[in-house]
């Protein structure tokens, strides 16, 4: 007998829905990472590949895992494993990496909190001068140089907290040899790694706990639980401002940004002076198509998660379509705004673009709060971009650490009625995991998670998600599926780009395969290749040996779930007295299990007093007491071992 049905909640309302998808798929990578590979790929010519990556790869297979949610009605944790059991470790596979992000997410959550903080208690004048007493002796700055001019009324130079007149030659010797060893670090630099970071020289000194970032990371989790143990409802509503907020100030920075001196530099580079030639190099398209699969979390199972929660007759076809189209608009309007600004700072600086390009952390902590610096109204802008920042940020955390959530509520069922001790235990644990990045050599341990915990690993689950599901599962089955849900296409355009039209089909049996396999060799072989660095020039830190096990570790770690989950249904099937063919079965709880159930393997033996019921496809059934079938009579198997069959219109009532 079928276990009872376990009600699952529903969204409110289909807006609230698609906001909290557009709030977890654009986050901070839309602003810092986007902006940089555009750059390095031809500027504007980027967006070819990226364009072309998204409409053949990375729409479609976010519509795949929309539409797998709303289907099965269950997170990852379960649907692929009521797929084909062999394969139930993929989704368990995604959870993990949606929790080993969400580990290091908070994190970056945590900073912003402090930044903010520094900017409401009016102090942001500290990342821009050289004066406290967490800088050092390189600490530089042309602001300090001005403001030396300034106080002493004649031509002067900064160095070492002090202001020297350009005539005292002997300090101005001792300051070039000594920035002859190292160069000099901008304020703001300093600010982040020397007061935020605490960082210590090596990864080899812990350094003792950082309460500032161990308290900010405690109210980062803080939040998220909050709204996790309300559930979708809250993150509906929650989404409202974290999924539109970020848009209303990114328009409002850009216009400051456009209109900045300089602004053209920055725009030359990125958008306006293109370079076509990009587009013919396989770094241009490995780049947009990585960037896709990472900036509309794809692989990770949060969509999966989200769309669990709808009515099945929902549009998530469209949702995918607005959703890409949201992700894709932050990406260029935001970059916009990235690059106005990094001119800017060039045009200060009187320096070429080249030397003020970061990305990363870089771009959001040192070079936006450097541009920052030099505007009227300091406070103002700071407070807007940090603030973005943080909805950015807890809006995709909501997503990362539901995952896992849905994942323990679906795979046991009972604990639903224990949902909040359930979500405060699941983000207690992962702070508690964080905190190795609350210590002062934190940063490196971020820096391991940031490179390690979704990489190749992600392009894999990707694969055989979809191997599952075209291959053997089937396409045409999965059609049908969708058709019980969105209908036949009624027109041409229907049939060719509807949700169950050729263009998607096309799509998830050719080309998605062969772009998840590009992406799994490319990714892997960088992570055979490349070395783990922080900082740069002579600054450079190269990790320790130790770091790369720890690294190699959280790659291998959502892999592992794959045989762990083999073994655990195979011993399952074991004692319920199945076959191990079961690993390779369609499960009862799978939506559309009666229309399979008519055309399953006649060879298989069902045991004695197996009751069957009525349904329109035939199927041949091996020793069989002969009995009529009508919409009221059943036939039961019976120990017979005669061969003989019979053609009758019945399915097994499992």
């Amino acid at each position: 007998m079928p276990e009872p049905v376990v009600e699952r909640t529903q969204w409110n309302s289909q807006t609230q829905f698609l906001l909290s998808c557009i709030g977890y798929a654009v986050g901070l990578g839309n602003i810092w990472r986007f902006p940089s590979l555009a750059y390095e790929n031809g500027g504007g010519a980027f967006l070819i590949p990226y364009l072309c990556c998204s409409f053949f790869f990375g729409l479609p297979i976010l519509y795949l895992e929309l539409s797998l949610g709303q289907f099965a009605k269950a997170g990852p944790a379960v649907v692929y494993g009521r797929i084909r059991p062999l394969f139930h470790g993929v989704g368990w596979g995604m959870s993990a990496l949606s929790l080993l992000v969400a580990i290091y997410y908070n994190v970056i959550v945590a900073w912003v909190l402090i930044y903010l903080f520094v900017v409401v208690t009016g102090r942001y004048h500290q990342w821009s001068s050289c004066m406290n007493d967490f800088n050092t002796i390189y600490c530089a700055s042309k602001l300090e140089d001005e403001r030396c001019t300034k106080n002493l009324n004649e031509s002067a130079f900064f160095f070492n907290k002090t202001c020297f007149s350009m005539a005292n030659t002997l300090m101005l010797d001792v300051k070039n040899a000594t920035f002859q060893k190292f160069d000099g670090i901008s304020p703001t630099e300093e600010f982040f790694e020397n007061y935020v970071l605490e960082k210590t020289p090596t990864m080899d000194e812990l350094g003792g706990i950082n309460w500032k970032v161990l308290i900010a990371l405690a109210l980062a989790w803080l939040i998220t639980a909050l709204v996790l143990v309300k559930g979708v409802e809250m993150i509906g509503k929650a989404a409202f401002i974290t999924a539109t907020v970020p848009y209303v100030i990114i328009v409002i920075l850009f216009v400051r940004c456009v209109t900045l001196p300089g602004a053209k530099i920055g725009l030359d580079y990125y958008l306006l002076n293109p370079d076509f030639s990009a587009i013919f190099k396989a770094s241009a398209w490995k780049a947009a198509a990585t960037q896709n699969c990472y900036s509309l979390a794809v692989g990770f199972g949060g969509l999966l998660s989200l769309s669990s929660f709808n009515p099945r007759s929902h549009n998530c076809f469209r949702d995918a379509i607005i959703i890409s189209t949201a992700d894709g608009f932050m990406s260029v309007f935001g970059g916009t705004a990235v690059f106005s600004t990094l001119g800017f700072i060039a045009h200060q600086l009187q320096l070429d673009i080249n030397q003020v390009i970061q990305s990363g952390l870089g771009l959001a902590f040192m070079a936006y709060p450097e541009a920052m610096s030099r505007m009227p109204i300091t406070w103002l802008w700071s407070f807007l971009f940090f603030t973005m920042l943080l909805l950015l940020g807890i809006s995709s955390q909501f997503g990362l650490a539901e995952v896992m959530c849905t994942a323990l509520y679906d795979q046991f069922p009972s604990t639903r009625k224990y949902k909040s001790v359930l979500v405060v235990c699941v983000c207690f644990v992962l702070f508690l995991c964080g905190s190795i990045m609350t210590t002062r050599s934190g940063i490196f341990y971020f820096k391991v998670f940031d490179d390690y915990s979704a990489s190749f690993a992600l392009a894999l689950l990707l694969l055989m998600e979809i191997s599952l599901i075209m291959y053997i599962y089937g396409g045409r089955e999965y059609i049908k599926d969708l058709r019980t849900m969105f209908g036949y296409p009624k027109d041409l355009l229907g049939k060719l780009f509807g949700p169950t039209g050729y263009y998607v089909r096309l799509i998830w049996m050719v080309i998605a395969p062969m772009v998840a396999i590009a992406i799994f060799g490319v990714t892997f072989y960088a992570q055979l290749t490349e070395s783990l660095e922080y900082g740069k020039n002579e600054r450079k830190y190269l990790f320790p040996d130790w770091a790369y096990f720890i690294g190699w570790s959280l790659s291998i770690i959502p892999l592992l779930l794959l045989p762990i989950f083999v073994l655990y249904n195979s011993l399952k099937f074991r004692n319920q007295g199945k076959s191990q063919k079961e690993l390779l079965r369609l499960q009862p709880k799978w939506p559309s299990y009666d229309r399979h159930a008519a055309t399953i393997d006649p060879y298989r033996i069902y045991p004695p007093g197996t009751e069957f019921g009525k349904e329109k496809h035939v199927w041949t059934v091996k020793g069989m007491e002969k009995t009529t079938v009508d919409g009221n009579t059943s036939i039961t198997t019976s120990s017979s071992e005669d061969s003989n069959s019979i053609d009758v219109n019945i399915f097994p009532k499992l």
